[in-house]
């Protein structure tokens, strides 16, 4: 849905674990290489052995294109959204390696992967902290140019399964989780997953205040003299786009202030409907995975983003009804300022018709959209006593192993932002009632059909369809 015709706008897209095999393979496509592939991909997909390269890859394309000014806007699901954090603290801390230094980017990494996996550990001294991020701070300064501050971090639930970065999650302070100092972070998280390996990794967990001001301090110091006027480096300089003016020094003026805008919202669904990626069921006309995704879409036009409107139709992201061009923003006044109608949008229609029939798919079930070996596979892994995070009563994060997960429900937090499809869903659809949204708790089934949905108020947006988030009331909460 990305505007391509643009020519100052440049994408890239990654697939995702368990897909990427290397060219050597696919070029020799024998039954020995096809066993290969196959084995690397299964490993792929269970342990994200190729996160590096995500990482290291996207950096590189960066390298490429960027230009002094330009504005990042970077989205992941699943692991890929750790790998959009991951790369996004990795542009906060070293910023961007100057162009004919591809050489040196596999090492840069290794460098701030492994700060990254001390600077929160207990059992790390002090010492062996401090050296590694002096080690960075020099190659920031010999070899980097600044960034700009990354315009739109887009998240659909993040997960951590990866296991450099999980083990001995208990000799850590906080469960470490990649922080960024991004202007605007969304992230859809789902309400239904209940797979011990895919556990939320929210982005709230970490202070926006304290981001912030680590950014001041990672800030990359003034060059002597300024950059030349008129010229990117790299093939960016190719560019028919103008640049920006750089400061006296070479810093860049940047259009951000201290403030983060961080938005993390809840949907129905399992892991699968948020990020999407699943067939259509038998009489299924839109996935849930549409909700989320025109969510992510709306939020990330408002921050900038360019997106082709014919394409938007197509998807059914678009509101030609809307006064605005198809942009929800939230007031619902506006957005309900019709074009000489007031029939419902067909927008809005199929927004409706996802989250309420779009169907929620279980792996850890029988019948619900799942092969047998797969659910069985799914299930198997629920019986091993994996490391995970637990919400504790005082709002901590623990690890633990036991008791077993056996599909216990994720953990929501009290004051968790419910977006309006899922309440939606509550109260006309009696059989959907996530337990880990009621006060039941989480446990592993759902309470009674007869059990209510508790008492919910909008928190903000109120009569937005994409916008609209719930609460619950504070004396629920108690």
């Amino acid at each position: 849905m990305l505007d391509r015709n643009d020519a100052r706008q440049f994408h890239y897209y990654q697939p995702g674990f368990g897909t990427y095999t290397t060219l050597t393979w696919q070029s020799h496509d024998t039954n020995q290489n096809r066993l290969k592939r196959w084995i690397s991909n299964a490993r792929d997909a269970a342990a994200g052995t190729t996160f590096d390269d995500h990482v290291v890859d996207a950096y590189r394309f960066l390298m490429r294109f960027y230009c002094p000014g330009d504005r990042i806007y970077l989205f992941g699901f699943s692991r890929g959204a750790y790998v959009a954090r991951m790369l996004a603290e990795m542009l906060d801390h070293i910023g961007m390696l100057e162009a004919g230094n591809e050489g040196k980017v596999h090492y840069v990494w290794s460098i701030f992967s492994k700060w990254a996996k001390r600077i929160n550990s207990v059992d790390a001294e002090q010492k062996e902290k401090d050296a590694l991020y002096g080690f960075m701070k020099a190659l920031r300064e010999t070899f980097c140019r600044p960034v700009s501050q990354i315009r739109f971090l887009g998240l659909f639930d993040t997960v951590n399964s990866i296991p450099r970065f999980e083990v001995n999650r208990d000799k850590f302070m906080f469960p470490y989780t990649a922080k960024t100092s991004a202007k605007v972070i969304r992230h859809a998280v789902a309400i239904d997953e209940h797979r011990a390996k895919f556990r939320q990794d929210l982005i709230s967990d970490a202070n926006p205040n304290a981001l912030s001001a680590q950014r001041k301090s990672r800030a990359q110091p003034a060059r002597q003299g300024p950059l030349p006027q008129g010229r990117c480096t790299g093939e960016a300089f190719y560019r028919p786009a103008p640049p920006v003016r750089p400061q006296e020094g070479g810093r860049l003026e940047e259009d951000h202030d201290t403030h983060q805008d961080i938005e993390e919202v809840w949907f129905a669904g399992c892991h699968a409907d948020i990020g999407g990626g699943l067939k259509l069921d038998k009489g299924e006309d839109l996935a849930l995975s549409h909700v989320p995704l025109v969510w992510m879409v709306h939020e990330a036009q408002r921050a900038g983003l360019k997106f082709d409107p014919e394409k938007m139709k197509l998807f059914r992201c678009f509101d030609e009804s809307m006064s605005n061009g198809g942009l929800s923003t939230g007031d619902s006044e506006k957005d309900h300022q019709r074009h000489g109608t007031d029939e419902e949008s067909e927008f809005e229609t199929a927004l409706w018709t996802a989250s309420i029939h779009g169907h929620i798919h279980d792996f850890l079930q029988y019948g619900h959209g799942e092969p047998w070996p797969t659910v069985l596979s799914w299930k198997v892994v629920e019986y091993l006593p994996f490391r995970r995070m637990g919400l504790q009563p005082d709002g901590s994060w623990k690890p633990t192993r036991w008791p077993l997960p056996l599909g216990e429900r994720r953990d929501v937090p009290k004051d968790a932002k419910i977006h309006v499809s899922a309440i939606r869903r509550m109260k006309i659809n009696p059989q959907y009632r996530p337990r880990n949204l009621l006060r039941d708790g989480k446990g592993k089934n759902g309470p009674p059909l007869e059990h209510g949905i508790d008492t919910w108020e909008v928190h903000a947006h109120p009569n937005c369809p994409v916008r609209e988030t719930y609460r619950r009331k504070v004396n629920e909460t108690s």
